[in-house]
């Protein structure tokens, strides 16, 4: 027995295997008949894997979201508290395809260094038809701490009860919980101790979640063409697309709706077509009837997931109930994106108090967002898209949708007509009494102009014609007073289109006057003379003698821009002729101001002083107190012409007050700009400054680039005549640069070549 002991000692030592102990010794033993050998090893348990690293990978695109990004690294900090204690769980909310779980998952990578317990993510698929149950939910966590099967309750309360407990043992842990539709998802999980964060993305808002709440929106224009950059450049560094083709890039990114779902799609899209331009896939979403439906962009194989938008949308549609998918849909007919209480009062026909719950609901569902102050709401381009097409699929919603429009229409009309009688005097036959000051009047049809606008244009269709040129008539002199010409533009074609289509010469006329003074205060002179042209052939086939004064007048004004001033003279001494004749005093007195404007470029100064003075007394008589205004800065522009400068002072002095009691800070502007000008003459170089300076001020405000040049080449004059070179060449480089704006190149060359004299 020694000798075989140390056999086996020795054995062991050099790894012989029977020595230790891989196979068994049966040396001696007595056999009587098979014998079959086992063996048992007891070696102690290796410790249960874990998946507490369970974030995914993070976007490969992303870009923007700078504030939320730092306002959730700030509260998903487990060592910090702000005023009312730790913030526990954050919850980002927002329409479907607006980036939450991009967001989410960039910022869980950024901060999982200070969760050394680990990261648990979810995807709770709470818009599919099975939700995932928080009770299976906390199963897939106690895996992930290594919690073997067998031992996992079968009863939810204690799988909480046990996911508290491993929690309470554990250092600091992020929660990431995708895709929640409801707060009964996320309360069972939300750990006991609070050292851990929750972060939840969904599409509701989950108000009754505590929870610091981050709201998202669509990116900026910048962000968006960044997106679409990132994109495909991960896909294709070399691709020169983006770089060759940035208008095109950035008119895609508007059409996508800046939401980052519809960019990206846009991006696989643009990868797929490669080479072929980004203008070609902007023609075509621009022309699709259904933009939504075209924003897919299918996989390449069997394993590459397709893009899609559509049942992104469809979901969020179909959780509503019938109530609130009939509002949905209405919405999304307003004229413009965003609308106030009373335009979803119109379209909907619902009592005021149920229609605030069903937009409460639809804000609490991310398909429209109210505003700052609550009062307004804004619907995302692709949802109203979307909701358009539900509208025009099915005859009951099409004449759901037309009688919608219809009661909005008379709603706009009514208001419009109260408010142009309030700001210009003139009554609209039948118009209602609704708004109590002009002030009241001025602030509405701001807050409309959009919707007012883009409703003249339904026009188009046959059902709504009557009412929407109506509203186009009541607003022109609206957008004129408000210098929204382009708008102005915009409204009167359509009001044309509509008047050829019924062959109403009335409308004709006045959509061709109306276009050509748009044109005009856009300097697009040629564009104004043919449509004062055209207007003035029509008056003449009509046998219409006002039409055929305003068409004068009009085409005067274009004389006078082109320097043709004693045609010009002639024009508006014949339209002026015609409307005494009229015994129409108002655009008799419209006549006399054009007039005395064209004679003070004649240097016919005293004619041109009576001319305006004229027109003055008579505006004043009448109580038109805008063009009043507007006679007292040409009035003061004849007299500056002349010796009596002190009366010249005063006559621009009365225009910017009465532009001031008006509210018209353009005019009020170009008053002061006046002023300005008559004391660089007096060689009073510090008041004219103070002038120039505030002019300059109120029109780069509102964005009027071409009189900012002007200014500012007043102001360089100010400092030559003062001496003060390297002043003016900063002066006349600023004015360059404001004419480039203003797309006047001629003014902008000169201005440059003035500053390197």
């Amino acid at each position: 027995m020694v000798q075989d002991e140390q056999y086996a000692k020795g054995r062991e030592a050099v790894g012989d295997p029977v020595a230790s102990h891989d196979h068994i010794d049966l040396r001696n033993g007595t056999f009587h008949g098979p014998v079959v050998g086992k063996a048992e090893h007891h070696h102690p348990p290796a410790p249960p894997p874990t998946a507490t690293s369970a974030l995914p990978a993070p976007p490969t695109a992303f870009t923007g979201r700078a504030e939320h990004i730092e306002d959730l690294l700030k509260t998903l900090d487990p060592t910090v508290s702000d005023a009312h204690g730790p913030v526990l769980t954050c919850a980002v909310s927002g329409l479907g395809g607006v980036g939450k779980t991009a967001l989410a998952v960039q910022v869980a990578h950024a901060v999982r260094a200070r969760f050394p317990g680990g990261t648990l993510f979810v995807n709770m698929r709470g818009y599919d038809a099975s939700p995932v149950a928080p009770e299976d939910a906390v199963l897939s966590f106690l895996r992930a701490f290594g919690v073997q099967d067998e031992h996992l309750p079968a009863v939810p309360e204690e799988r909480y009860a046990l996911y508290r407990s491993l929690l309470d043992r554990r250092e600091s842990v992020l929660i990431v919980l995708d895709n929640v539709s409801a707060a009964a998802q996320v309360v069972p999980l939300l750990p006991g101790d609070t050292r851990h964060r929750v972060l939840v993305t969904s599409r509701d808002s989950l108000d009754s979640l505590t929870a610091r709440s981050i709201q998202l929106s669509a990116l900026s224009q910048n962000e968006a063409v960044s997106l679409i950059e990132q994109s495909l450049g991960a896909r294709n560094p070399a691709d020169p697309r983006v770089r060759d083709e940035p208008d095109a890039v950035r008119r895609l990114a508007a059409l996508c709706g800046r939401l980052p779902l519809a960019l990206l799609i846009a991006a696989a899209l643009l990868h797929r077509s490669r080479p072929r331009p980004v203008s070609m896939l902007t023609d075509q979403l621009q022309a699709a009837a259904d933009r939504v439906g075209r924003l897919e962009a299918p996989g390449l194989d069997q394993y590459e997931t397709p893009l899609v938008l559509r049942p992104v949308f469809e979901v969020s549609y179909q959780r509503l109930d019938a109530e609130q998918g009939r509002l949905f849909r209405l919405l999304a007919l307003a004229p413009s994106a965003d609308f106030g209480f009373d335009t979803a009062l119109a379209l909907s026909a619902t009592a005021s108090e149920e229609l605030l719950r069903s937009l409460d609901d639809l804000v609490a569902a991310s398909l429209i967002t109210p505003s700052a102050e609550g009062n307004r709401w804004d619907m995302h381009d692709l949802l109203r898209t979307y909701a358009s097409s539900i509208s025009a699929g099915e005859q009951p919603f099409i004449e759901e949708a037309t009688e919608a429009r219809t009661r909005l229409l008379q709603h706009l009309f009514q208001h419009a007509a109260s408010a142009d009688r309030l700001l210009h005097g003139q009554a609209v036959e039948g118009a209602p009494d609704l708004f109590a000051s002009q002030d009241a009047a001025l602030a509405w049809l701001d807050a409309e102009h959009a919707s007012l606008v883009n409703a003249v244009l339904w026009a188009e269709k046959a059902e709504h014609r009557t009412a929407a040129t109506a509203l186009g008539v009541c607003i022109d002199r609206y957008l004129h007073f408000r210098r929204h010409f382009t708008d102005g533009v915009t409204v009167s074609d359509a009001l044309h289109a509509a008047a050829r289509r019924d062959r109403d010469q009335i409308l004709e006329l006045f959509s061709l006057s109306s276009s050509g003074n748009a044109h005009h205060e856009l300097r697009q002179y040629r564009e104004a003379a043919i449509a004062h042209t055209h207007a003035l052939r029509l008056a003449y086939s009509m046998d219409d003698l006002s039409g055929q004064a305003a068409s004068w007048t009009n085409l005067g004004r274009c004389m006078h821009e082109w320097e043709q001033y004693d045609i010009a003279a002639q024009m508006h001494s014949h339209s002026r002729a015609l409307f005494s004749r009229l015994g129409d005093h108002h655009r008799e007195a419209m006549a006399w101001n054009n007039l005395g404007m064209t004679l003070s470029e004649l240097h016919r100064f005293q004619e041109a002083a009576q001319a305006c003075g004229s027109a003055q007394q008579i505006y004043a008589r009448l109580g038109d107190r805008q063009r009043e205004a507007t006679a007292w800065i040409n009035l003061g522009a004849a007299l500056r012409g002349g010796p009596d400068h002190d009366s010249a002072a005063n006559a621009y002095i009365n225009a910017a007050d009465l532009f001031a009691e008006l509210g018209d800070h353009h005019g009020e502007a170009t008053a002061w700009s006046n002023v300005g000008s008559l004391l660089s003459d007096l060689q009073d170089f510090e008041t004219a400054a103070e002038c120039f300076f505030k002019c300059e001020a109120v029109y780069e405000a509102l964005g009027d680039w071409y009189n900012v040049g002007r200014v500012r080449w007043n102001t360089a004059l100010l400092h030559e005549r003062q001496g003060r070179h390297l002043e003016a060449r900063t002066a006349w480089t600023a004015s360059a640069e404001a004419y480039a704006r203003a797309k006047a190149p001629e003014l902008a060359a000169k201005a440059r070549r003035n500053a390197r004299l």
